[in-house]
């Protein structure tokens, strides 16, 4: 047979894949729509993945700001709480001190007291004067010194001002100072002010009537 009669009765090869093929009904539209919509799907998922990771790193460096906050905070309060205790602690020591100090001049002035009293020189006979002044006398000294020397370092205590007076003295007037001499000033002007102004207002009204 020639070979142009073999290609003129050459049956023709469909290029068309058949229906039953696999591969059919991967490039049909329907499938090519439930490919479109499960990308989609998968593209919504991602978002809300990448979402919710940024609001878990938002969240997250939110809580570690305020947490830097309140670490700041309690070290702060801390540090204000434990200079308290220690001001405290000082202070309680001063007065415990003080108060111990001022026990021991409790005591001290009530054993003079004891001593003075059975001393009674109205009871004395005149024939025991010399003597018994010679024993009493360094009694009432020593007492008298205790307590001047009591009252002059008792001024140093800070927790209490029963040291800055003897008993028995007469308190001492503040010197005359500026603050005095403006509440001088003051009761003078409010004592004539009223004067003044019904002068200011009789002339006025003379004024005003000889016009």
């Amino acid at each position: 047979m020639a070979i142009g009669d073999q290609q003129g009765h050459m049956p023709y090869r469909q290029t068309d894949m058949p229906q039953g093929h696999p591969d059919a009904y991967m490039h049909t539209p329907e499938r090519m729509m439930q490919q479109a919509e499960l990308l989609r799907q998968q593209a919504e998922l991602y978002e809300q993945q990448r979402q919710e990771s940024e609001t878990r790193s938002r969240e997250l460096e939110e809580s570690t700001i305020r947490k830097t906050r309140f670490n700041a905070d309690l070290n702060e309060v801390g540090q204000r709480l434990h200079n308290a205790v220690r001001r405290i602690a000082r202070e309680m020591d001063s007065m415990e001190r003080e108060h111990h100090e001022m026990g021991q001049l409790c005591e001290c002035f009530k054993q003079h007291l004891q001593i003075l009293s059975t001393l009674q020189p109205q009871h004395w006979a005149p024939d025991t004067v010399k003597d018994r002044l010679r024993e009493a006398l360094p009694k009432l000294d020593r007492a008298d010194n205790d307590f001047h020397e009591a009252y002059a370092c008792g001024r140093q205590y800070k927790h209490t001002s029963i040291f800055l007076q003897k008993p028995g003295e007469v308190e001492q007037k503040e010197p005359f100072s500026m603050k005095h001499i403006k509440e001088e000033m003051l009761r003078g002007l409010a004592f004539h002010l009223p004067l003044f102004l019904l002068l200011l207002i009789s002339w006025g009204l003379y004024t005003l009537f000889s016009a």
